[in-house]
């Protein structure tokens, strides 16, 4: 008997740790990161997306074209100057969702990623060789852009001991590919202190 409740015993304290070592729960995606860390988080990404995308809105920029004709631009690039390794991507994709909920049809946001323009051009390939039916009314050129969206990212971290300083500013630009004169430009800027435990293991 004693046999078996030792037994016992240490089979629960070999699964105890097992049945208690995750913990899984969602969160708001505009809440502070309790992982902590001197990154640009979540809540940066979605506050700077919407605040570039309601600055150009409001600036006109993409929607005072004459005679009724509508915008075309596509987003290039956002260059990453930071310490901090950054999905850059991600960023890009949440700011064109963002113009696009504000604008809507009032742009036309262009597709010139590698894969986008490779897509294209095999498209086309093939219904111009009869390979793949065609849309009568969907024949036409490839549209060129009348303006570039594009960023860069840039930090300031200064470590002293335990503390640690970080200061990104992220700024973003549109450029009339006619002209190459700077429309507009506007930036977000965030700064965090990061302390490191005294406890190590």
């Amino acid at each position: 008997m004693r046999t078996t409740a030792l037994c016992c015993g240490l089979l629960g304290l070999f699964l105890l740790p097992a049945c208690s070592s995750t913990i899984d729960r969602r969160v708001d995606p505009d809440s502070p990161d309790a992982v902590g860390g001197a990154v640009l988080q979540s809540q940066d990404i979605r506050t700077m997306a919407k605040k570039m995308a309601d600055d150009i809105r409001a600036s006109g920029v993409l929607t005072s074209q004459a005679d009724g004709q509508t915008v075309t631009f596509h987003i290039t690039e956002l260059k990453n100057e930071s310490s901090d390794v950054i999905n850059r991507t991600i960023v890009l994709n949440k700011l064109r969702t963002e113009l696009f909920k504000s604008l809507g049809a009032k742009i036309t946001v262009l597709d010139r990623s590698a894969e986008g323009l490779d897509a294209v051009r095999k498209e086309r390939e093939a219904k111009r060789n009869g390979a793949v039916s065609q849309n009568e009314g969907m024949k036409g050129n490839v549209l060129g852009s009348d303006y570039v969206l594009k960023g860069i990212i840039q930090d300031r971290v200064q470590q002293s001991g335990k503390l640690k300083s970080a200061y990104y500013l992220v700024t973003f630009e549109l450029t009339d590919l006619e002209t190459s004169r700077l429309v507009w430009t506007n930036d977000y800027e965030t700064k965090f202190e990061s302390e490191k435990s005294v406890i190590t293991r």
